[in-house]
């Protein structure tokens, strides 16, 4: 049991994820909570990332960084950032380098533990898709597309930016998984709350597409009630 949002991409600069935002925050119940944003998929450059800072922010969120390539943090020093958030927020990027660096740190079994413990565990495209079993990215050779193994929180291969027919090649890669697979567009989120699954959208909307591994992975709208206990 734990809380996770997976937001599939949108706009920060018109404030498309807003409504998704305003969403995250308010699923840690608490006044002001404190917001962790871990770039790492971004290599963590956070030049750009303003618009995440502000949107925040706005929603009376104390806002604070991850470095986990800054070589000179301890592994005590990144699960206290970790374990002492209410919300992490992990931003877009490079899903392998992510992966990567979590286990090299160790922040992936600390990231385990904050799901135990509660915090609000979110993010966009690779800080999505982070949490399933696996993910569906754009970071091999030349960005050629390849599956990589994630923390496997939620069960399925998650794919983001559904809705651009470069990420639509998720449907064919997909067939013949083990898992079933998870395609979310820009502007919508899927939520895990404490057993309960359901989807969310932004100002533009959004859909959320399923591929059933019983049903030989045939494109249908994702049915939450199916998987809430």
């Amino acid at each position: 049991m734990g809380i996770i949002i997976g937001v599939g991409g949108g706009r920060y600069c018109d404030d498309e994820v807003q409504p998704i935002l305003e969403h995250i925050v308010s699923l840690a119940k608490k006044k002001n909570p404190s917001v962790l944003f871990v770039p790492t998929a971004g290599f963590d450059d956070i030049n750009g990332d303003e618009h995440i800072f502000r949107l925040f922010i706005g929603l009376g969120c104390s806002v604070s960084a991850l470095l986990l390539t800054d070589k000179s943090l301890t592994k005590e020093e990144i699960e206290e950032k970790i374990m002492s958030a209410d919300i992490v927020y992990a931003g877009g990027g490079n899903l392998k380098f992510l992966m990567d660096t979590w286990k090299k740190t160790g922040a992936d079994k600390i990231f385990r533990k904050a799901y135990e413990k509660g915090i609000v565990l979110s993010g966009y495209s690779s800080g999505s898709m982070c949490w399933f079993e696996q993910g569906y990215d754009d970071c091999g050779e030349n960005h050629e597309f390849m599956f990589v193994d994630c923390l496997g929180l939620l069960p399925f291969c998650n794919c983001p930016h559904f809705e651009s027919p470069n990420w639509q090649s998720f449907a064919d890669a997909i067939k013949g998984s083990p898992l079933s697979g998870l395609a979310v567009d820009d502007g919508a989120a899927v939520i895990y709350d404490n057993g309960k699954y359901y989807t969310i959208q932004g100002n533009d909307g959004g859909d959320v597409t399923f591929f059933d591994r019983e049903k030989s992975h045939i494109a249908e709208p994702f049915d939450s009630k199916k998987f809430s206990v």
